[in-house]
């Protein structure tokens, strides 16, 4: 059993490499590739719970390079739950890929990039230590670079350029972070409680991690690259990209927080102030940005740095109810934001429509598509019973225990602009104005099965986990929240 969390991060990584070896003489052998070692991965992942379940940890070996490069692979309950997170909605976009791409170029190397990118961002979930960490971290950046320009158009180039260089300075920012946490710890690996003592190094070794981590969350300031680089990728990278891989700065904040400095270091020196006052500046100003864009995936990716505002808030609280809500959330936006860019692929596939106000009546081409979309939408609204309002419900319940009533208020504005960038699609696309429509039928929708079925199941699950008690995610994540605390 403690060979698993290197399996999980091997088997996409052997994969990807096994694909570009066939990728000149078959293409189908590519594809079948892909899909078997994402289902085995997600496997290998899902196969750690009996283990880490109950608190226990796996993990074997340490590989020694130099004083302080060692790393080794090690998962405990929040490592098991960012990896089964992963590893699913992973499977899920490498099948949507495989009709996406039936008229697309380059599909072997997609499918090996794709596949990489879950090995790299299993490999961060899963490291041991901040070596690790960095490590595939920007092995993350260099897979999600490459697919950001699949394209290979003058957007493409331009969102990638700006997504590469954004996330290089990320990645100088962690690593300043680490020689500092060195110099004054003597130690890299993750420790529950942490063991860094507050100091004025300290202050600037968080600053760092802050500004760092942040990039790839896509927090203000720094959320600027997400914008560009959603439009230009292809819809199932902006799935990944929204829905996953800016969890993994999230993820990085709370390992660097709870197991390397300490929740009382990061009080004293107030950086859960700075954090809060972040948080906030990127749900407003995301909702707001949302709101006023046509193009439906920047609106899309806009709305993610709103929601994963969320995340940085409750991160910043600092208490088991906010990070129990941050868990909830972090499952629930991979779910939604995946749904969402899925269906905006499938428009763009069966209509070419990439603009809001283009979309007058598409319901009625494709009613699987948007019912899914719709699905999605009102669950990350925060509508009850829907996944989101569970979590939203934690979050507003930690803010008032903390004593920050106005923090409700916050979160209470942004589901009003979300219902207001949202609630107007669905309206338009059942419900639109015009004589043309008034005798519009239902017809069935075009787009391939692969792509169909995929995003009408993880639409389901936006509420499917709401309707069965107790259910996995809110079981997962009140242990991980209870044992961080």
């Amino acid at each position: 059993m403690h060979f698993l969390p290197t399996l999980a991060v091997v088997i996409p990584l052997v994969s990807a490499f096994f694909i570009i070896v066939f990728s000149r003489s078959n293409v189908i052998v590519s594809k079948i590739i892909a899909v078997a070692g994402a289902i085995l991965t997600f496997l290998s992942a899902l196969a750690m719970y009996p283990v880490v379940g109950d608190g226990s940890r796996l993990g074997i070996g340490t590989t020694h390079l130099s004083p302080p490069l060692s790393f080794f692979f090690q998962a405990d309950a929040l490592s098991f739950f960012m990896g089964v997170v992963f590893s699913f909605c992973f499977m899920l976009i490498i099948i949507y890929s495989l009709g996406y791409l039936e008229h697309g170029h380059a599909k072997a190397r997609y499918l090996a990039l794709i596949i990489f990118t879950e090995g790299a961002m299993l490999g961060i979930v899963m490291s041991a230590s901040l070596i690790g960490f960095l490590i595939f971290f920007e092995l993350m950046t260099v897979g999600a670079y490459l697919l950001v320009i699949h394209e290979e158009d003058e957007v493409a180039m331009f969102a990638g350029a700006k997504f590469l260089y954004m996330s290089l300075a990320a990645g100088l920012c962690i690593f300043f972070g680490m020689v500092i946490t060195y110099f004054i710890g003597g130690r890299l690996d993750f420790v529950p409680g942490g063991y860094i003592m507050a100091s004025p190094l300290a202050r600037y070794a968080l600053l760092a991690f802050l500004l760092g981590f942040g990039v790839k969350a896509g927090m203000f300031p720094v959320h600027i690259w997400l914008p560009d680089a959603h439009p230009a990728a292809p819809a199932p990278v902006s799935a990944m990209l929204s829905g996953l891989s800016i969890k993994t700065g999230a993820y990085g904040l709370i390992r660097v927080i709870h197991d390397v400095y300490g929740v009382d270091v990061v009080r004293s020196l107030s950086l859960d102030r700075t954090l809060l006052v972040l948080a906030v500046i990127t749900i407003l100003l995301g909702s707001a940005m949302a709101l006023q864009e046509d193009h439906l995936k920047r609106r899309l990716a806009y709305s993610s740095v709103a929601q994963i505002g969320y995340i940085l808030l409750g991160i910043s609280l600092l208490t088991e109810r906010a990070m129990f809500g941050v868990l909830l959330h972090i499952f629930s936006h991979a779910l939604m934001k995946g749904t969402l860019f899925l269906c905006a692929g499938a428009i763009i596939t069966q209509t070419g429509k990439k603009y809001i106000s283009e979309m007058k009546g598409i319901g009625y081409e494709m009613p699987v598509v948007m019912m899914s979309f719709t699905l999605a939408a009102v669950t990350i609204v925060g509508i009850p019973p829907f996944n989101a309002f569970i979590s939203k419900w934690q979050l507003a319940l930690a803010s008032l225990e903390t004593g920050q009533a106005i923090l409700v208020a916050v979160l209470m504005a942004s589901s009003l602009l979300n219902a207001l960038y949202y609630f107007p699609i669905i309206s338009a696309v059942f419900m639109p104005s015009g004589a043309e429509y008034r005798k519009k039928s239902f017809i069935r929708d075009k787009v391939p099965v692969s792509m169909l079925w995929t995003t009408a199941l993880m639409a389901l699950l936006c509420i499917g986990f709401a309707f069965v008690q107790p259910h996995w995610p809110v079981l997962v994540a009140s242990r991980i929240a209870a044992s961080l605390f």
